[in-house]
């Protein structure tokens, strides 16, 4: 018990002090009303860099959460200025929905329509609501929902379509797969991520029907017997023959706490069921082939396992402390605390930047950080030089942080 009390108040100094913090000076715009696109490893704002649909959400998804679990006026604050800028200057006002990014003067720039980035939209202005209800919000929230399933659900197949341009025709050639194939499991477990908040606050019957078939979805086509996700799919959601040789460890260890999360907001026995032991069982996969010695998780794996990505990035870090938290509260099993711990050690000692706050993007497999950006070898998903960019949020170590008190406090009541 004082074990666990003591974490807590670790996660909850690193939250406050580092990460939230962190984000509060450095990236608000001081002469503009968001946010910056980017800023260097220790905080100068990156004037130029576009901004983010995806940032900007899970940047109100994370201060909505902090500001009602600790009634913290800043945090309000920056949750109002986060709705404001998606409102303002990433809503499409002309066509619906949101543009995937704006220039640095809030001008649309990519103005393709990915499901991924909508869903991130959903899921932010549901706990908005849930901090802040209101009924034009609500309404809002509504509209927003049955906007997206008119749009983006295929009627002829299971799932969702991944891109539409602007004027939301259907858009095959800038799909989030490597190879634009028709189906991503990462679009997938978002849209199911913010189906299930949106469901939590509205009680929607379409929502709690939508989110059963997610569920589902996830249980018969997307996990592999392995208990590793498959992570690209044809229309029929067959997986494609590239996709067979590819673990992402961070996607598999998120989604084994995301899902069983999704079913207990749901509610459905029979899919509870289903969950507990299937979140467990991808826990362990993970745990068997992409956690270190030492605690940190590796990136992916290629070539059915014989090739593994060694370099720890920060997201995967935190996703892995709330899975292991959450495969401690499912089978009380004190080796899944244990490895919280190991876990939480690499993060600590490696991954946070103790001299100039937040965490580090991606460390070696010694957990050497990276601080430049070869250009000649650029990042495949985020810079190594910007502690801030498009993809470089506060959502999976602020959220990882705020779980774990929240199940902290649960079990210690």
């Amino acid at each position: 018990m004082q074990e666990l009390i003591k974490y807590r108040n670790i996660f909850e100094t690193e939250l406050h002090e580092n990460i939230l913090d962190f984000w509060i000076k450095f990236g608000i715009e001081q002469n503009g009303d968001g946010f910056y696109g980017a800023t260097d490893l220790i905080g100068n704002p990156v004037i130029e860099a576009p901004k983010s649909c995806v940032l900007n959400a899970r940047i109100l998804w994370t201060f909505a959460e902090a500001a009602k679990n600790f009634q913290n006026k800043k945090y309000a604050e920056v949750a109002d200025r986060a709705y404001h800028v998606l409102q303002k200057y990433f809503e499409d006002k002309e066509f619906g929905g949101y543009f995937m990014s704006i220039d640095s003067n809030n001008h649309p720039l990519d103005t393709v329509k990915h499901t991924y980035a909508q869903a991130f939209v959903l899921y932010a202005l549901s706990k908005y609501y849930e901090y802040k209800p209101s009924a034009e919000l609500a309404e809002k929230l509504n509209t927003y929902f049955v906007f997206l399933e008119e749009k983006t659900k295929d009627t002829n197949n299971q799932g969702y379509f991944e891109a539409f341009t602007r004027e939301w025709e259907l858009y095959s050639e800038n799909r989030m797969a490597d190879n634009n194939e028709p189906r991503s499991m990462n679009t997938h477990l978002h849209i199911m991520e913010a189906y299930a908040a949106f469901y939590k606050v509205s009680n929607n019957k379409l929502a709690g029907k939508r989110l059963k078939e997610l569920l589902e979805l996830f249980v018969q086509k997307i996990i592999r017997p392995s208990g590793h996700l498959g992570i690209f799919f044809d229309e029929q959601f067959f997986e494609t023959e590239a996709s067979k040789a590819i673990c992402s460890f961070g996607h598999d260890i998120e989604a084994s706490w995301l899902l069983w999360e999704a079913a207990e907001i749901l509610g459905d026995d029979k899919i509870i069921k289903k969950m507990k032991p299937l979140s467990i069982k991808m826990l362990d996969a993970v745990d068997r082939v992409g956690v270190d010695k030492d605690g940190g998780l590796f990136l992916e794996s290629t070539r059915f396992g014989s090739h593994v990505r060694t370099n720890k990035h920060w997201w995967p870090q935190a996703e892995t402390l709330v899975a292991f938290m959450n495969g401690f509260e499912l089978s009380s099993k004190q080796e899944y605390w244990e490895k919280l711990k190991q876990s939480w050690s690499f993060i600590d000692q490696y991954v946070i930047d103790h001299k100039n706050g937040e965490w580090f993007t991606k460390v070696n497999r010694l957990g050497v950080p990276y601080l430049i950006e070869p250009k000649d070898d650029p990042s495949p998903y985020y810079r190594n030089d910007w502690k801030i960019d498009p993809w470089k949020c506060p959502y999976h170590n602020g959220r990882a942080m705020m779980e774990l008190i929240k199940r902290i406090d649960k079990l210690t009541e």
